[in-house]
């Protein structure tokens, strides 16, 4: 009859609702608008190996090293951290609520809660003497990079990290 179209526009599957925004928001210390430049930020590292707006770990490791990479005892157990459900992938609020920790505003508290569990392997409530050397190691695995005749070259600490595994 009139102008007024009653149709309402339908929503793109991979668009952020808007009521998850505010609920993530009020969780975390992320602003509205943060969460939804997260929520750009997840749907390209979600669908950058299987398109289902997940986070694998494959898609995790590129995230961070911009390429495949062998595996990484550090990376794996962020990945780990970050899976609260512990079903191999990261939804978005995962990510989200997990990302919150290293915002400045987040309470010092969470931030020594992560790096605890972060370094707590065997999930006991202590870090024993093993966990602290493999810490040690966890830090080392990035890569240490060493100068001779002018070239840098990059000795990767895999083979020491699986000995302690």
């Amino acid at each position: 009859m009139g102008c007024l179209q009653t149709k309402q526009a339908s929503r793109s599957p991979n668009s952020l609702d808007t009521g998850e925004a505010v609920a993530l928001a009020a969780e975390t210390s992320f602003t509205v608008s943060e969460v939804e430049a997260l929520h750009d930020l997840f749907r390209k590292i979600s669908n950058s190996v299987v398109k289902d707006n997940l986070i694998h770990k494959e898609e995790f490791h590129r995230a961070l090293f911009r390429n495949k990479m062998k595996q990484n005892l550090f990376v794996d157990r962020v990945f780990e951290l970050f899976d609260k459900k512990r079903n191999g992938v990261i939804e978005f609020g995962e990510f989200v609520r997990s990302l919150s920790v290293f915002h400045p505003d987040a309470p010092e508290e969470q931030k020594v809660a992560f790096a605890f569990k972060l370094y707590d392997l065997g999930q006991t409530g202590f870090i024993e003497r093993h966990e602290v050397c493999i810490a040690f190691l966890f830090v080392s695995s990035f890569m240490i990079f060493s100068y001779h005749n002018g070239v840098h070259s990059c000795i990767q600490l895999h083979y020491v990290l699986h000995s302690f595994s």
